[in-house]
């Protein structure tokens, strides 16, 4: 039998003969009769495949389940990657679509933030998120993302504890001036004396029989004293004693203990004000108090709560004085309508999502984000309109929206609000029994 003719490669690529292809060949084929995933762009060429165990996108609030109001409200959440193009639709309980349009968010190669405004009739809502095609858009980790909640009558109450501090709270008058039971409140014991005698929880004392939770405003330390030797531990002994007290006379009540340690220490208006200077001091202070409380009082809460603005002068970033999650449980702030004043959803939603000039939360919904990167649940331990610079019904409206839409235990929701209805400084800030703000007050009332 006469030997067989020789091939040439190209016979025996096309009789299906040949070496064996490579792996980018081989996909590059798979590709061509569109077998496999996009994962190669050209012969010998490979693409590490997208790692998308994390969400590309989130609707972080509102939360699912949530009671929002009717009225304007926004919703917020985060964008991976280089979706800087969002859709978004709100569908009702019969899948009919109520709303839609494209919001831009993101940059590229980062995590981004988005929000969506929205106003909406009472009933059931899903909203609904997912990326534009097109130019700008990420397909690697195809998403969607949705949230279903309600918009309910104004006459459903809060769902999360709301309370209030200042006039009328322990008495008894607050609840019913605002149509709502006041299932926490706020008080001070600031002062190295205050924290020795602790007279608002004395038998007799203010909240001596507060059958609800309470949060108590502790300064840590005074006049004339520092950072410095806290971190030494010059102050334990009182701190032990205060924590000992505190647990004694908090008993087997019904409601837990919040201590609110050194509250708006990066303020420069406390004898405990914290600077780039002393930051470091302060934590190691901070983490010598939780390890007291712990041993002393292991049902109280420990609240670390800066104040919205931190002024230039202190040369801080309040993110690096938090001492950690392990030394903290509950992650507040005070949040007051000053300047810029706020009165509609407009510019609610733009002070909500400001920094500092560190580059720190400001705003209110970045200080709730901050909490859920470190996983704990926020709270607002101070809070009102300020009748210095006028009568605000939209930012009580403004409020009630968020407070709503991030009710909730975990992280980055909302667990307490305390109203400050504080009869001071020319009453700038009480809505009841006297009030500057008519409008503002009637606005609350009528929410909650």
């Amino acid at each position: 039998m006469p030997p067989s003719t020789p091939r040439t490669p190209q016979q025996d690529r096309a009789a299906g003969h040949g070496p064996a292809r490579t792996g980018a060949a081989l996909a590059v084929a798979l590709l061509l009769v569109g077998c496999g995933p996009a994962v190669t762009v050209a012969e010998g060429e490979r693409r590490t495949p997208p790692d998308c165990s994390a969400p590309a996108i989130t609707v972080d609030s509102p939360v699912v389940g949530a009671a929002m109001h009717p009225g304007p409200f926004f919703a917020a959440g985060t964008v991976a990657g280089d979706d800087r193009i969002l859709r978004w639709t709100v569908e009702d309980a019969d899948g009919r679509r109520v709303a839609r349009d494209e919001v831009f968010s993101g940059t590229d190669g980062q995590a981004g933030t988005y929000t969506v405004p929205l106003d909406l009739a009472e009933g059931a809502y899903t909203l609904v998120l997912r990326p534009a095609t097109g130019p700008g858009s990420s397909s690697d980790c195809p998403a969607t993302a949705r949230s279903s909640f309600t918009v309910v009558p104004e006459s459903v109450g809060p769902t999360w504890l709301s309370g209030a501090s200042g006039n009328a709270v322990a008495d008894g008058e607050f609840g019913p001036w605002r149509g709502t039971e006041v299932p926490i409140a706020g008080t001070w014991a600031d002062s190295n004396r205050g924290q020795r005698a602790l007279w608002q929880l004395q038998p007799d004392g203010q909240y001596g029989d507060w059958p609800g939770s309470l949060e108590i405003a502790i300064g840590a330390i005074d006049a004339g004293e520092t950072w410095a030797a806290a971190a030494q531990g010059a102050y334990d002994d009182r701190w032990r004693r205060s924590l000992r007290d505190m647990a004694r006379l908090w008993g087997d009540r019904p409601g837990r203990l919040y201590i609110r340690l050194a509250h708006e220490f990066n303020g420069d208006w406390y004898p405990w004000s914290v600077t780039g200077a002393s930051r470091e001091d302060f934590v190691t202070a901070w983490r010598r108090f939780r390890l007291l409380q712990l041993e002393e009082f292991p049902g109280a809460a420990l609240v670390f709560a800066p104040n919205c603005e931190t002024p230039g002068s202190n040369q801080l970033d309040w993110r690096e004085a938090f001492p950690g999650p392990e030394y903290v449980d509950v992650m507040s702030v005070s949040y007051f309508n000053g300047y810029p004043w706020i009165d509609t959803a407009e510019a609610f939603q733009d002070v909500a999502m400001r920094v500092d000039h560190m580059g720190a939360p400001r705003g209110i919904q970045r200080h709730l984000e901050f909490a859920r990167s470190i996983g704990l649940p926020f709270a607002v331990s101070e809070w009102n309109t300020d009748a210095a610079f006028g009568d605000s019904p939209g930012f009580m409206q403004q409020m009630d929206q968020f407070f709503r839409a991030n009710a909730g235990a975990g992280p980055g929701q909302l667990l307490y609000e305390i109203l400050f209805n504080v009869l001071r400084e020319d009453n700038r800030f009480a809505l009841m029994p006297e009030t500057r703000a008519p409008l503002g007050a009637e606005a609350y009332r009528r929410l909650w």
